[in-house]
């Protein structure tokens, strides 16, 4: 995704609202705290710090905001910021016209020496970055790379905390090791990546422990770190044999034992997943199984309540033997290991694999017993027996359980449910799973759905005459058959929205559901209710400001 493209790539209703936060200058602090990282604020409901990191084409490889949203798709906050800074970059474009290099060729001496000083004085980072290259002329190694990293972090801190607003100050110098890194040949450094990211992911998780991370960018530069490391490996140049599997597992051991220690992010299980891409190489499966092993039962995994982790470290092992083809070793490890109900799953999986149906349903059975405390898990049994049912044409089974599953707002197994009853029962089981629905959050988006399919309109006026917010999305199939019912639910959200409200930004939100009424409605009533509304508060001066601005 591009600056210049987001218009066609985000969702129109995200782009529309990032616009109109955009427009109305909602984006604040904008800043670039290092070449082509940029940080701003973004006023909501509530203020969110948004990062957003490009190219130097303008391409989006990575964005950050602290709101909720969860999405493939750039949230409203990201996508005002990245409005904001593509007009950054248009507005000041005559700096990128010049070529840098080039006038710095054409410079004497003594202009260039002055430039220089000038620099040194002004900007911390080139002097330290001078020092430490006069220091070590070839380059960079773990103790500089760390070192560096160090003193930003001194810098940027204040009585041993680093705010929000300093941390890209923080980061200053691990920004300047990534790029170092980035300059490296996998060719011939590949190692030295491995090393040189696993110093930047144990200084960035220290950093966590000190600093405000809202803005993202610390767990930001340790997963492109993992990432880095991955990559290095998965494309290993020399052979692999024993010798360097040994080295390597000697490398990241610490690192795996800190990650753990530290318990901050999830670096010690990508740093094992990560090695045991070689596997699939060489014969190793005794060694990485071991390895694995000794890692279980460090002192760092003993001494505190690592469940979760113990179970994601148990499944590696299982892959490893899985990998050896010896089934014998693949049974004893799951009797082994039965209490971990990722061990369960995977033997589950296998016996699906198999097209083991009986067998499914067997240790999903027993598993939901062993699980009876844990809706969650006990779901997921269910849902895997389900697979089995359906592998061997169990239909009264599939309808049980697609109902099931259709009372927690699953479309999937809605339209399974549908198409499997017949249709002299179907009118009957709609009544039931509506009933159920009707008054289940989780189910809520499915039942409404369902209503507009089965053409349910009363019903779905009676929600909406109950939840008047849910008419801005549900008036489109209600208006044709009740328009006097729609107007009177819109305005009564519309009142009630501007009746709450007591600053400009909630004024101008309710301004905008007055913009959506006047598309639903009609300009005559929109323009009834705007009179309406400045009679009932001529003294909200702020109000009126913006009822004014309603084209």
């Amino acid at each position: 995704m591009n600056l210049s493209s987001l218009k066609k790539q985000v969702p129109a209703k995200l782009y529309n609202r990032g616009l109109d936060y955009f427009e109305q200058d909602f984006v604040e602090h904008l800043k670039e705290d290092a070449p082509n990282r940029w940080h701003a604020r973004v006023a909501g409901t509530r203020d969110y710090e948004v990062s957003v990191i490009l190219t130097k084409d303008g391409t989006i490889v990575g964005s950050y905001c602290t709101c909720p949203f969860e999405s493939d798709s750039l949230c409203k906050h990201e996508v005002a910021v990245c409005l904001a800074i593509r007009e950054y970059k248009e507005e000041n474009d005559s700096t990128a016209e010049v070529d840098v290099r080039t006038q710095l060729k054409a410079l004497k001496k003594a202009e260039l020496l002055e430039i220089l000083e000038e620099l040194v004085e002004k900007q911390p980072a080139v002097q330290l970055h001078l020092m430490e290259k006069f220091v070590n002329p070839d380059g960079m190694d773990e103790n500089k790379a760390r070192r560096i990293i160090q003193k930003s972090v001194s810098r940027a801190s204040r009585k041993g905390f680093i705010d929000w607003d300093r941390t890209d100050l923080a980061l200053e110098d691990v920004w300047e090791v990534q790029e170092f890194v980035n300059g490296l040949d996998l060719k011939h450094d590949a190692e030295r990546i491995v090393r040189l990211n696993l110093i930047t992911i144990q200084e960035c998780t220290k950093i966590l422990e000190i600093a405000d991370s809202s803005s993202g960018d610390i767990s930001l530069a340790i997963n492109e770190s993992l990432e880095k490391i991955d990559e290095a490996l998965a494309q290993w140049p020399g052979k692999l044999d024993e010798a360097t599997v040994d080295q390597m597992l000697e490398l990241l051991y610490p690192h795996i034992l800190f990650g753990l220690e530290r318990d901050m992010t999830d670096a010690a299980d990508y740093l094992m997943e990560s090695v045991l891409q070689w596997n699939k190489s060489g014969n190793f499966s005794e060694k990485f199984y071991g390895f694995i092993e000794k890692v279980i039962g460090s002192k760092e995994m003993q001494n505190k309540t690592y469940e979760y982790t113990e179970e994601q470290f148990r499944v590696m092992q299982l892959t490893v033997l899985q990998q050896q083809e010896d089934q014998e070793a693949v049974e004893a490890f799951y009797a082994e290991h039965n209490s971990y109900p990722a061990i369960r799953k995977a033997r589950v999986q296998q016996a699906l694999d198999a097209g083991e149906y009986v067998k499914v349903i067997r240790l999903c059975e027993e598993s939901e017993e062993l699980d009876a405390n844990l809706p969650g898990l006990v779901y997921d049994w269910k849902k895997l027996r389900f697979e089995a049912y359906e592998g061997m044409g169990r239909t009264a089974e599939i309808i049980d359980l697609s109902f099931e599953f259709a009372l927690q707002g699953e479309e999937e197994y809605y339209i399974k449910l549908r198409n499997l009853v017949n249709a002299e029962q179907w009118p009957k089981i709609l009544e039931a799973l509506l009933a159920e629905m009707k008054n289940s959050p989780r189910s809520l988006p499915l039942y409404l759905g369902i209503l507009i399919d089965e053409k349910r309109l009363d019903e779905l006026l009676d929600y909406c005459r109950t939840n008047v917010s849910a008419i801005e999305h549900l008036y489109p199939h209600l208006l044709a058959d009740y328009p006097h019912e729609v107007n009177e639910i819109y305005t009564a959200y519309i009142y009630r929205q501007v009746d709450r409200a007591s600053n400009r930004k909630a004024y101008w939100s309710a301004c905008q559901i007055i913009k959506s009424f006047k598309g639903a409605l009609g300009a005559e009533a929109a323009a009834g209710l705007i009179e309406e509304l400045k009679f009932m508060y001529p003294k909200r001066t702020a109000l009126l400001d913006e009822l004014g601005k309603i084209n």
